[in-house]
């Protein structure tokens, strides 16, 4: 596997490079962790959406069909999937009847955490094959994309 060249287009520079960089490799990492996912039994776009409601909490029908970028009915055969295997459950809004709100069940959220254990296993694997100082090197750059992270969220907050 190696690094593709920056787009035609983007100035080489060191940080462009380093975007490059993560982006490739990180995309190469998850798609090995992703093997993880086949034994849930569960289609990526189902495990998409029962992870978003597992972490994020419940969330309208209408909200999820925009963080997932798929249509209302799309998302509603997913969560109607997910529903009849009890990972998920609808709930209509008392102030609104046409308000549905979807939440994670308790069977659902086991499911996501035994997968991302999984998940976190096969990188952890990957990972140990580095040099104790590699890995506290990318400890370090963990908690620095996380305090990326933050900021942005942050950011976004406050418009």
């Amino acid at each position: 596997m190696s690094i593709p060249p920056l787009p035609e287009g983007l100035d080489d520079l060191p940080l462009t490079r380093t975007a490059n960089a993560l982006h490739s490799l990180s995309i190469h990492l998850l798609r090995r962790a992703r093997e993880a996912d086949k034994e849930s039994g569960l289609s990526p776009e189902r495990l998409s959406l029962l992870s978003v409601l597992t972490y994020a909490g419940p969330l309208s029908v209408t909200r999820l069909s925009e963080l997932e970028s798929v249509s209302l009915p799309a998302i509603s055969r997913i969560v109607s999937a997910l529903e009849e295997r009890g990972l998920v459950k609808r709930t209509r809004s008392r102030e609104d009847a046409r308000a549905v709100s979807v939440k994670a069940t308790a069977k659902g959220r086991r499911l996501m955490e035994k997968g991302r254990r999984r998940r976190l296993e096969i990188i952890a694997r990957d990972l140990s094959q580095l040099s104790k100082s590699d890995q506290q090197q990318l400890s370090r750059i963990g908690v620095i994309l996380e305090n990326l992270e933050k900021t942005r969220r942050q950011e976004k907050m406050g418009r």
